[in-house]
């Protein structure tokens, strides 16, 4: 009786969680992302493979743009190990000067089981 248990007891304690992301995007000073072409995340691990759009705070002075993105949140599935690629296209808008560009970048992260794991994408002030 007592090994079932100690054993229901060590199956209730293992690591059973999804890994997770948490991507974050930062522009610079006067750039905001277009809201008529869907900025994407990817993320991506052997086999898996999913997009995500990323969703913002709408800019009331320049109504074809979102002045920051929200957070993403990415819960991955259980069997989602290991090195991670997380691609993002971005599409920019610069308000000054009232260009707009894409930029892409690409970050590889490592999952830990049952933590989530920041991704921070930078965009650089650079036109």
């Amino acid at each position: 009786m007592i090994p079932a248990l100690l054993l229901a007891a060590a199956l209730n304690t293992a690591p059973s969680a999804s890994p997770a992301l948490m991507v974050s995007v930062r522009p610079p000073p006067g750039v905001g992302f277009n809201a008529r072409s869907p900025s994407l995340i990817t993320v991506q691990a052997g086999t898996y493979r999913q997009q995500f759009p990323l969703t913002g705070v709408p800019d009331p002075t320049y109504p074809d743009a979102f002045r920051a993105v929200q957070p993403l949140g990415v819960r991955l599935p259980a069997r989602v190990r290991g090195p991670v690629t997380v691609h993002a296209r971005l599409f920019l808008c610069d308000r000054v000067n009232g260009l707009c560009s894409v930029h892409e970048q690409t970050r590889r992260v490592t999952l830990k089981a049952g933590l989530t794991v920041p991704v921070v994408v930078q965009v650089t002030g650079e036109k």
